[in-house]
């Protein structure tokens, strides 16, 4: 359910952020420290920057004009805010040399980059009403960041492969289809046009798969 700004919404938006900032921390000391005990392996620094990168964002994001408050909404965000802590850099195996699973990391992470750019202080945890961004990659599918996460942890996951990694990325994606689906719904309800930009950009994270 769509809620207009109000304590209730602003409590839950504060906690969201101090999740967020607990599993920054998070990243910097345990993936810091992994990175620390071995420097070759540079897929664990780049996942560094681009979670703290993304953790840091959503710490500067613009309060919304309406959010959803809905339980699948919520738990889908916590998920994806702290799906991090549940990866691990021991016990891998490598299915590819780092530079390729790092270069894919790097690509991801310029793509999620210039969409960020193109969306400013819209971006935040919360499926929410900041506004419609119609330019830059957004013109390719209209969850561009979330194509750049996908891009990043595919390589993360070629040269840090687990039956455990391969789970929490899976079930990451699957919380974050809910995410894109709810964002949609709140878009749809509050913003005039949506509906005109979803015609014209008919894939929400792939081209021509979906």
């Amino acid at each position: 359910m769509t809620q207009p700004l109000n304590i209730e919404g602003r409590l839950t938006e504060w906690l969201l952020r101090s999740f967020a900032l607990l599993a920054l921390a998070f990243v910097l000391a345990r993936w810091g420290y992994a990175w620390w005990q071995d420097p070759s392996r540079g897929t664990l620094l780049l996942l560094i920057v681009s979670e703290s990168y993304t953790l840091a964002l959503v710490l500067l994001a613009r309060r919304a004009e309406r959010r959803d408050l809905s339980l699948p909404a919520i738990a889908a965000t916590l998920y994806a805010t702290g799906f991090v802590a549940l990866l691990t850099p021991s016990g891998t195996q490598a299915h590819a040399p780092e530079w390729v699973g790092a270069s894919l990391q790097l690509a991801g992470l310029l793509w999620q980059f210039s969409a960020k750019v193109a969306l400013g202080r819209s971006f935040g945890l919360l499926p929410a009403q900041r506004g419609l961004v119609v330019r830059g990659p957004y013109r390719v599918v209209r969850h561009p960041i979330y194509l750049g996460y996908l891009i990043g942890h595919a390589g993360f996951l070629l040269v840090n492969a687990s039956p455990r990694n391969a789970a929490v990325l899976a079930l990451l994606y699957v919380a974050q289809v809910v995410r894109m689906r709810r964002e949609e719904a709140v878009l749809d309800d509050a913003q005039t046009g949506y509906r005109a930009y979803r015609r014209r950009v008919p894939w929400r994270l792939i081209p021509f798969v979906y």
